[in-house]
């Protein structure tokens, strides 16, 4: 009887257990559809082992997800251009296939098509920025309407500039890579850097919260009894409560052609999302442009607590001797009336190199301007910078180069 129920208890446990051992955990089932940034729903008719990408957001994307290996195609100065990023051995197997803004469709086909059986699988993606728009050579409608007739060739469009949308846009490419959980690794990491930022802001604005009243007082008791006591001025005070109520006054500055030529950013760009994150008021935000171009007269009119002028650097930021970025923010401050913004009178004017403030980095990028417009707050960016190279890109923090100047 015992030799019978320890053989049925056996047989109990075996039949349990073989589910587990047979049926792969977490297995991806294709077809599957996605619904990229541009709104276009995708179909992934197999697993991904080919991929080509078409600017270095995209590509940094792909290594963070350790798929770099899977990359056959990329936009030419991705690999020169980041070299610091991209070291060898990775993408030595990528072809060069037209630039970011004008992909070379025929270079895409060959790449795309094998060289033995001259078809093309549907192992393959392709990935681009998501703007829309037939005639944006650098968008995704572009694309795939170039390579409409290759329908094996599956195009997506997907941003990794925007600080807002980073996380959802990452979980959708970890689901196309089938790299999930790689995925989940960087966006509970990236939050909780986000979240250091938000709670940093909170405790500064409830300290603000606390002073405020102190202000007010200061003021009406000087301005309406004549007491001799330390107070601020009207100016002063609606500043105070403004950066109170929606942070200090931000001028996102990115191309200077003079006076009545200045490129900014407004609502729907990555700096815009993040100038809001890192707790600051966007001047531009009320003229409903992404990308709109104003004037000097304009900007004193604003009077901006602080300005910031992102620089495209031709190498991985500044050399540590800061003449550059010195230069730069020199030349804001001659501009004619400029001694009458906040900004420069108190010297919170900054040259900012754009490296870590687009790309699957930009969380770096965001607790350096949290850290420009709050620099009470007890954050170190250099050492989140840091910790991202290291962690997710296995390089190291270059200590030579310059960010951001004047330092925060």
């Amino acid at each position: 009887m015992k030799k019978i129920m320890s053989y049925v208890l056996v047989m109990v446990v075996l039949a349990l257990c073989m589910p587990l051992i047979v049926m792969p955990v977490n297995a991806t089932s294709y077809p599957f559809n996605i619904t990229d940034s541009a709104g276009r729903e995708v179909t992934i008719q197999m697993p991904i082992t080919r991929i080509i990408v078409l600017n270095t957001d995209t590509a940094e994307a792909v290594k963070v997800l350790g798929a770099i290996d899977k990359v056959v195609g990329i936009a030419e100065g991705i690999k020169t251009k980041k070299s610091y990023y991209f070291p060898d051995p990775d993408l030595v197997n990528a072809t060069s296939v037209g630039k970011w803004d004008n992909p070379d469709f025929e270079k895409i086909i060959k790449v795309a098509t094998n060289a033995t059986t001259g078809v093309i699988d549907p192992d393959i993606i392709v990935i681009q920025y998501a703007y829309t728009g037939a005639t944006v050579k650098y968008g995704v409608d572009y694309l795939a309407n170039g390579l409409k007739d290759y329908p094996n060739i599956t195009v997506v469009g997907l941003d990794f500039y925007k600080q807002d949308t980073m996380c959802e846009e990452i979980e959708k490419l970890g689901k196309i890579l089938d790299r999930e959980n790689k995925a989940k690794d960087f966006i509970d990491w990236r939050k909780g850097k986000e979240q250091a930022v938000a709670d940093g802001i909170a405790e500064i604005k409830l300290k603000m919260k606390g002073e405020l009243p102190n202000a007010i007082l200061s003021y009406l008791r000087a301005t309406y009894l004549g007491e001799a006591v330390e107070h601020l001025e009207l100016n002063e005070l609606r500043r105070y409560a403004w950066s109170y109520a929606y942070g200090p006054k931000v001028f996102i500055e990115t191309r200077y052609k003079g006076p009545g030529e200045i490129s900014t950013r407004g609502p729907g760009s990555g700096d815009h999302a993040t100038c809001t994150m890192a707790g600051g008021y966007n001047i531009a935000s009320d003229l409903d442009m992404a990308y709109p171009k104003v004037t000097w007269e304009w900007v004193l009119a604003e009077n901006p607590d602080v300005i910031i002028r992102g620089v495209y650097t031709t190498g991985w930021g500044w050399s540590s001797t800061e003449e550059e970025p010195k230069s730069i923010v020199d030349g804001i401050k001659s501009r004619e009336a400029a001694e009458s913004i906040f900004a420069v009178k108190d010297n919170r004017v900054y040259a900012f190199c754009n490296e870590p403030l687009y790309g699957l980095d930009n969380v770096a990028g965001l607790t350096y301007w949290a850290k420009i417009f709050y620099p009470e707050l007890n954050l170190n960016p250099k050492a989140v910078y840091t910790e991202y190279l290291t962690t997710f890109m296995s390089i190291s923090y270059p200590e030579d180069r310059v960010f951001v100047y004047p330092g925060v």
